[in-house]
């Protein structure tokens, strides 16, 4: 069982955020992330899902054509997290124990999608003046607020096109974590499938046809 709290599609109050962000600060520090670009991060995605990874905007998930879901509530889900989730054999259930609904499975999505985008499509870019790469970005330490709005232009870009109260609350998730004790998590940690099997659909059938024809075409050479 998890340390942090990932209930269906409900909110989170001001302590669960609490339990969730440092858990969230842990897990990605021990990934090499600053605190800076963590509490971008929170900020950001505590005006999207209150923190809460197994959250959506939809109550038809999974299976809605639209809505959003997730820390950055990707949108439309069916064609972003979605695809990826079915590739990698992870399972979306509409409950409290959804495998796509755990914090350890999206961060390891988000990485996929900051560094490959979809449909040939980025979905971490230079925008509005900001320019970090991705692997910049988790260990910058620039001013948070900064960081926080180059974070919803350069990936987050919601539909109000406003950062809002984001580049506040990731300040406010930086002082509150600056002054927590540090526990690195070594695991659980989500292991992702190799590029190739995840643009199969994680179908190793076609491995074999390989392997079958290069040993044909060998037997032929003799």
């Amino acid at each position: 069982m998890s340390d942090y709290y990932h209930p269906y599609n409900k909110p989170l109050s001001t302590a669960q955020m609490q339990v969730n962000a440092l858990w969230i600060r842990n897990y990605l520090q021990t990934k090499g992330w600053s605190l800076n670009a963590i509490a971008a991060c929170l900020g950001n995605w505590q005006s999207e899902c209150t923190l809460n990874p197994n959250r959506c905007s939809n109550k038809s998930y999974p299976y809605s054509s639209g809505g959003g879901f997730g820390l950055p509530q990707w949108t439309p889900y069916n064609r972003k997290m979605s695809p990826w989730c079915k590739a990698q054999g992870i399972a979306e259930i509409a409950r409290d124990d959804n495998p796509a609904g755990t914090i350890e499975v999206q961060i390891a999505f988000h990485d996929y999608d900051c560094k490959y985008g979809y449909n040939g499509k980025k979905t971490w870019y230079n925008n509005r003046g900001y320019h970090y790469t991705w692997e910049g970005f988790k260990v910058a330490t620039d001013d948070v607020r900064a960081m926080a709005i180059a974070y919803y232009w350069q990936y987050e870009r919601s539909g109000v096109r406003d950062p809002g109260s984001r580049p506040a609350q990731a300040a406010a998730w930086y002082s509150y974590l600056s002054g927590q004790p540090y526990s690195p998590i070594l695991g659980p940690s989500f292991i992702q499938r190799p590029g190739i099997l995840s643009l199969m659909g994680g179908n190793l059938s076609f491995l074999w046809v390989w392997y079958l024809i290069l040993y044909l075409l060998r037997g032929a050479r003799k």
